[in-house]
């Protein structure tokens, strides 16, 4: 969160400027590069400085500052051209400068290592000496280990993912100096190349590239986003269009057409193009962007993060007795459902006590970020609130986003909610009719079958009307009640118990990818209480049986009873790994992510992206992985997504960090089934778990300037 602040105050300190700029020389073209800003900033303050002592006391007076802000280091013409216009939207203008600096050379396997070899220099001149040394001790230490050029590609892909771009590329130009004929080098290569601003160099590349391998999906998406920086919209969209024909979901080709289709002014198509996008692969920055084009994101537009547990905590195990159909079963049932009542009841308690460490830990908690947002008084007011926030915030989980958004599709109209609330009001219908009607039936059967004195007695004269007979009473009433309230009473019940079965089993589901583990675990003890509390609901009793057993009935065993089901305890059954080699790898488990990775002087950070030097790296684009070794695989050229991938994961990278990770294609898993996923994504065992550590490819997304000293 403070990386993220600290660069949005760069991007408020270029505003300033630009205000200053455009109020102090009232000039109507905005700058879009670092250079022609400062120019701006050097007229302004030239033309402040100009200003009589009483004219800057006025402006001092007004809060106006007579001294035009500096642009803060690290700014590159992205963060010029994106704070200027504020369009998500905007596609890069035609950049003359960067196509008429494409090398002019059609690339051989003979020239080939000679390109690379400038592009290496080409790198030096434009990083930190800082990760220059860095990727140089990494790079050294690989190769007195004797590590191969495929191994140090993936651990720089890795390297990437952590937002040390300046590093990674530079290890990834030695990998490729190394082996010039590994096709994932170079297109690993030629991505971070265009994605860290000089898509002029990687083009060379990719057409290289493209010519071995004309249908892969990687190079044409990955040649199609380089076009597309440099503003030659059409033939980056000729190239995208190839990608989607081959792959429809394809996540970095359908975001960037969303941006050529909107500036085109075709929303629509935009909107189809973002939710392609999203559909295999889901970010933040693609939620925002549908939201901009007017379009609110549903659960079901988002993928499952894997194919849910078809029967969580065990509920489908739990057997209710049956409603009595005639007055003999009432008579048994009565016992069964007391006793099965009362094994609720302690059942309950139980869970009850299991569920008090995790209360007094969240007030706990509750307590610590009380004291934590209080003033030096311990007050907590709004102040002391707003001036915490940002640093009291959590980090968002991988998957928070698109389980709210399904969370909250539950509670709308046709909502699993929705069908519950209706379920129960069927119940709670039948059960207040038959309030309403069971005095006035009972009364008619009494009339029915009241006894008459035949002759005189001493209980009463002849045709005197002597009461009624009890258990005939008792059984036709109870005969009534079956018919006209118990059988509609028991397929009501029914119903609410299957519609709750689904609601608590969906909302379990969505709730492990969002909540802390303690809280989840108290989270399952309130799904089981709120299980037991719905299947103890009973049939309307109607016998009145006595202890005597006046009515004739089979003497019921009191002691008889439905043993309950256990729960099942529930676990994160979906376990994701990218291994990057040398002990380096991404872990993804649910709600819980994790970096293991020791690359010499880098570390790294799950959410946020920062250099050595504190300054923000943003990068945008998908990381692919197989499992299968190059030397078996059938498939040529480099991985590529939702093409014929025999694949563990994928992982979708912005500016935030790692957004998704997606399961793909074949891969060997540790327990359950042996195959994962079709196209959209989906792991079709729920005890699957992924290790990809084979070949990397890193699909480019639009991404500009990543690299201050690029773009020459």
């Amino acid at each position: 969160m403070q990386k993220t602040l600290k660069f949005m105050n760069h991007l408020c300190a270029i505003v300033t400027a630009l205000f200053f700029v455009t109020v102090v020389s009232a000039q109507t073209t905005n700058p879009t590069t670092t250079k022609e800003m400062q120019d701006k900033i050097n007229q302004a303050q030239q033309l402040l400085d100009k200003l009589t002592p009483e004219q800057k006391k006025m402006m001092e007076q007004m809060g106006m500052s007579t001294t035009v802000p500096s642009m803060p280091g690290g700014i590159t013409d992205a963060d010029v051209k994106a704070a200027v216009n504020g369009d998500a939207f905007s596609v890069p203008s035609k950049n003359a400068t960067l196509i008429a600096a494409i090398p002019k050379i059609t690339l051989t396997a003979a020239t080939l290592p000679a390109y690379i070899k400038a592009m290496n220099e080409y790198i030096e001149k434009g990083i930190s000496i800082e990760a220059k040394q860095t990727a140089q001790l990494i790079y050294a230490d690989y190769k007195s280990n004797k590590f191969s050029p495929e191994a140090t590609g993936n651990a720089a892909v890795g390297i990437w993912a952590t937002g040390q771009l300046e590093t990674a590329v530079l290890i990834m130009g030695m990998a490729c100096t190394d082996n010039v004929t590994d096709a994932d080098l170079l297109c690993n290569f030629s991505a971070m190349l265009s994605m860290g601003g000089a898509p002029h160099k990687a083009i060379p590349l990719l057409e290289y590239l493209n010519k071995l391998y004309p249908d892969n999906t990687t190079i044409l998406n990955n040649l199609g986003q380089a076009w597309f920086y440099l503003g030659e919209v059409d033939k980056a969209n000729a190239n995208l269009d190839k990608v989607v024909k081959a792959f429809a979901y394809h996540p970095q080709a359908n975001y960037t057409q969303c941006l050529i289709e909107q500036s085109k002014g075709n929303t629509p198509k935009a909107i189809e193009k973002m939710k392609n996008s999203m559909a295999y692969s889901y970010s933040l920055d693609k939620l925002n962007m549908l939201r901009k084009l007017g379009y609110k994101v549903k659960g079901s537009d988002i993928r499952k993060p894997f194919r849910p547990d078809p029967n969580p905590l065990g509920l489908r195990e739990f057997v209710r007795p049956d409603f009595p159909k005639n007055y003999d079963e009432e008579v048994q049932l009565k016992y069964v459902w007391d006793n099965f009542q009362k094994d609720i009841g302690n059942y309950t308690d139980r869970l009850n006590q299991q569920l008090q460490p995790y209360l007094i830990n969240a007030q706990k908690k509750a307590a610590e970020t009380y004291k934590m947002l209080g003033d030096k008084k311990g007050n907590v007011t709004l102040k002391s609130i707003t001036s915490k926030k940002a640093t009291a915030a959590a980090p968002t989980n991988l998957y928070e986003q698109n389980a709210q958004r399904n969370l909250e599709d539950m509670d709308k109209d046709g909502g699993s909610t929705y069908r519950l609330k209706m379920a129960k009001k069927k119940i709670e219908d039948i059960i207040k009719n038959f309030q309403t009607e069971k005095d006035k039936a009972h009364k008619n059967f009494e009339k029915q079958f009241s006894v008459v004195a035949t002759q005189e007695t001493e209980l009463g004269k002849k045709g005197e009307n002597l009461g009624y007979d009890i258990c005939k009473v008792n059984r036709a009433f109870s005969e009534w009640v079956y018919k006209n309230y118990n059988r509609p009473l028991q397929q009501a019940y029914d119903e609410y118990l299957h519609l709750l079965r689904l609601k608590i089993e969906e909302e379990l589901y969505w709730k492990q990818f969002i909540e802390e583990e303690d809280q989840f675990a108290a989270t399952q003890i309130n799904a089981k209480k709120e299980w037991l509390a719905a299947i103890s609901g009973r049939y309307l009793e109607t016998a009145y049986i006595t202890e005597n057993n006046i009515c004739e009935a089979p003497k019921p065993d009191k002691e008889k009873k439905i043993k309950l089901a256990d729960f099942d305890d529930m676990h994160c059954q979906y376990h994701s790994e990218l291994n990057f080699g040398f002990g380096n790898k991404f872990e993804f488990n649910c709600s819980k992510s994790s970096i293991i990775f020791d690359f010499k002087a880098i570390s790294g950070n799950l959410h946020f992206k920062s250099g050595n030097d504190g300054k923000e790296k943003f990068v945008k684009g998908t990381v692919e992985a197989t499992v299968i070794n190059k030397e078996v695989s059938l498939e040529k050229g480099p991985v590529q997504a939702g093409a014929h991938i025999k694949a563990g994961i994928g992982m979708e990278l912005s500016s935030k960090g790692i957004e998704d990770v997606y399961a793909t294609g074949e891969a060997g898993v540790s327990a359950g089934s042996n195959t994962v996923s079709d196209p959209a994504g989906i792991v079709s065992d729920p005890s699957v778990s992924i290790t990809a550590s084979g070949r990397m490819s890193l699909i480019s997304g639009n991404m500009s300037g990543g690299i201050s000293g690029f773009g020459k």
